[in-house]
């Protein structure tokens, strides 16, 4: 992690073009101004505001939207979230709110303060790519610095046309990795490049072309690791940190003035400022890397872990043992042991290398805090000097957390965020809605939602926390590649490509599946087309027409039109042998569900993969079924959901919940289902931050 303080910011910053600045009665309206700004005129369509704001004791002013009433009289305050203009703020640059929503519009007030230290307010509205318009001028918009305290003013009125809604052939703009510093952000799109936003002053968000698999941030920096395994760095490169070595790596991660490489042959090579030897790896074979400001460390491939560089507070020097990961932040480190404990050294004077007792999937470090996220879901929080609640972590369930400088964030099992800690930047007040992944950087956070878009909150002081925006209506997960289907029915895939995997065709498609290194999809005139590996059939799709696809590691099934099941690839376990019959879906693992709704699976992995419960859960009417890896769960016409197989490594992927459900969907050592409630619940594996 990366630790240096910022000032505090309760605005977001938004770089724009000078306007022209007129005066202000300090009574109980803007003063108008002789200046062009828009005038007050509407349509049905169109929803008339007015900016409204007072100054509080502190010296800050607060500010809201109020909106027009029918019968000609003013609504209540809207609030925004983010909603204070600081007494600091710096002369000339434009700050902005949260969003507001108003009937069919999206739009945020923007402020500057000028040189005789009014404050000039403006409104900037949506656009359909997530972007902000033009800055919407009223007449009457300038607050002056001899405003009463506590007494509200008011602009004249605006009118808001009606945010533009995004056709459906729009192209997404979505992300599969979000990573946070300092002060600025990256994020890895599914297209494989990479977009930054942020503080630029060393061109650390001028990203390179090309594609990547892997992004890492260090301070002012950013590297990533190209499709064909070299390595990119950009931004400040005063020590060489920037210039990557030659070469093919596996993972690339960046400190504050040094990087490091893990190569294929899963050798470490550093770059970069060497001050305290940070960048003088040793020999051996490491299988993970991670890097601070004046040393780093690695996971060897016996498990033990070593540390090299400056050892002030001994913080390079390892205790015995094996461990599966490891975390470091600017003076101490911690590491999850195989047992599952938690073990850290280093500096230690607020007890953040006393890691409590108890087993753990996942730990993290922070600048004199750390936390682990323990195999109950729950997360315990250790160090810091209490002056900020850093580590009183809430009570509930989580499948992942991140820290940043002073604040921690966590992701509920119901994909929600919980921040707490620091929040002098309001980076510990997360938004509301849905995720799959956090970070944190020192002082703000980033979320990734369900529909694949990022959120940012938090210190916005060089644009860190603006982020772009965008959707898939499916997705589908093979090895180490995926593909999404867009909203307008074309396929775009990421990840690994050795032989072709993230190569769809061009076209529309209504499903997509994915396969261990080959993809398929059900075009809309119903024939199957697939892509990748192909050295045992797989991906060489019968003609004909079908209504779904399923593909699994090494075969593939689709359900034709006719109801009848084909299968073709592997056939090593008589797996591509379907049964006669008429069926009305198919799921992975060569299972099928029957018109008269029941079960039937078939090739002789069945005796090795299912043999544990297979009877007893075949009986019965399902709706609906789904496969993981090595266990299969079905939807009953009771609305209750049996699982059956494996619970390999006893995740308990098997063990399905109790209650009613509409929905069932299971993946590699987990399953999830969408309760009638429309909660959704989750169990198996919770080492991925899924379960």
């Amino acid at each position: 992690m990366r630790r240096f303080g910022v000032p505090t910011v309760l605005w977001k910053q938004l770089a724009g073009a000078g306007v022209a600045a007129l005066s202000l009665a300090a009574i109980a309206a803007f003063v108008p101004s002789p200046a062009a700004a828009q005038d007050s005129t509407s349509n049905d369509t169109t929803a008339q505001v007015r900016i409204v704001a007072r100054k509080l004791e502190n010296g800050r002013i607060e500010f809201a939207l109020q909106p027009a009433e029918t019968d000609n009289t003013w609504g209540d305050r809207l609030l925004p979230k983010t909603r204070y203009f600081p007494p600091t703020a710096p002369t000339g640059r434009w700050l902005a709110s949260s969003p507001l929503t108003i009937g069919t519009t999206k739009a945020r007030i923007v402020a500057r303060k000028l040189e005789n230290d009014r404050i000039e307010f403006a409104l900037q509205p949506a656009k359909t790519d997530n972007t902000w318009g033009d800055r919407l001028l009223p007449k009457t918009r300038y607050f002056p610095p001899t405003a009463p305290t506590g007494r509200w003013l008011v602009s004249s009125p605006l009118t808001l046309e009606p945010t533009p809604q995004p056709t459906p052939t729009r192209t997404p703009n979505q992300f599969t990795t979000i990573t946070a510093i300092e002060n600025h952000t990256c994020g890895l799109r599914t297209d494989k490049t990479i977009t930054c936003w942020g503080n630029n002053d060393y061109g650390q968000t001028e990203t390179p072309k090309g594609q990547f698999t892997t992004i890492s941030i260090g301070r002012s920096r950013s590297c990533g690791l190209r499709t064909d395994k070299t390595i990119k760095c950009w931004g400040v490169n005063s020590n060489g940190q920037s210039k990557a070595q030659e070469g093919q790596f596996t993972a690339v991660t960046a400190g504050y003035g040094h990087s490091c490489g893990l190569r294929t042959n899963k050798t470490i090579t550093c770059w970069g400022n060497n001050l305290w030897g940070q960048a003088r790896a040793p020999q051996g074979q490491f299988t993970a890397i991670a890097v601070s400001q004046t040393y780093s460390c690695g996971l060897r491939i016996n498990k033990t872990i070593t540390c090299w560089g400056d050892n002030f507070n001994g913080k390079t020097e390892v205790p015995e043992g094996e461990f599966t990961a490891i975390t470091v932040d600017l003076s101490h480190s911690c590491g999850l042991r195989t047992d599952k404990t938690i073990t850290c050294w280093g500096r230690n004077d607020y007890g953040q290398a006393e890691a409590p007792q108890g087993q753990f999937t996942a730990t993290t470090t922070g600048w004199l805090h750390s936390c682990g996220l323990r195999t109950d879901k729950t997360i315990t929080c250790w160090g810091g000097d209490d002056s900020n609640k850093r580590t009183e972590a809430p009570e509930g369930q989580f499948t992942a957390i991140t820290t940043g400088q002073a604040h921690s964030c966590g992701l509920r099992t119901d994909k929600t965020i919980t921040c707490w800690g620091n929040n002098h930047s309001y980076q510990a007040e997360a938004p509301e809605g849905q995720f799959t992944a956090i970070t944190a950087g020192d002082s703000h956070s980033c979320g990734l939602r369900t529909d694949k878009t990022i959120t940012c909150w938090g210190n916005n002081r060089t644009g860190q926390a603006e982020a772009p925006g965008v959707q898939f209506t499916a997705i589908a997960t093979g090895q180490n590649h995926l593909c999404g289907l867009r909203a307008d029915k074309t396929i775009r895939c990421w990840g690994y490509n050795p032989l072709g995997w993230t190569n769809p065709p061009e076209g529309q498609f209504t499903a997509i599946t994915a396969g261990y290194r080959h993809s398929c999809g059900l075009r809309t005139d119903k024939t199957i087309t697939c892509w990748g590996d192909n050295d045992l059939g797989q991906a060489e799709a019968p003609k004909g027409q079908f209504t779904a696809v399923s593909a699994e590691a090494w075969d593939t099934c689709g359900l034709r039109t006719n109801k009848t099941i084909t299968c073709w690839g592997r056939n090593t376990d008589s797996q591509t042998e379907s049964p006669e019959g008429q069926f009305t879906a198919i799921g992975s693992n060569n299972c099928g569900l029957r018109t008269n709704k029941t079960i039937t699976c078939w090739g002789d992995s069945l005796n090795s993969f299912f043999v544990e419960a297979l009877g007893e859960a075949l009986e019965g009417q399902f709706t609906a079924i789904s496969a993981g890896t090595m266990h299969i769960c079905g939807l009953r016409t009771n609305k209750t959901i049996t699982c059956w197989g494996r619970n390999i490594y006893a995740y308990g992927q098997r063990e399905a919940p109790e209650g009613q459900f509409t929905a069932i969907s299971a993946e590699a050592r987990y399953a999830c289902g969408l309760r009638t409630d429309n909660t959704i619940i989750c169990w198996g594996d919770t080492n991925l931050g899924i379960g």
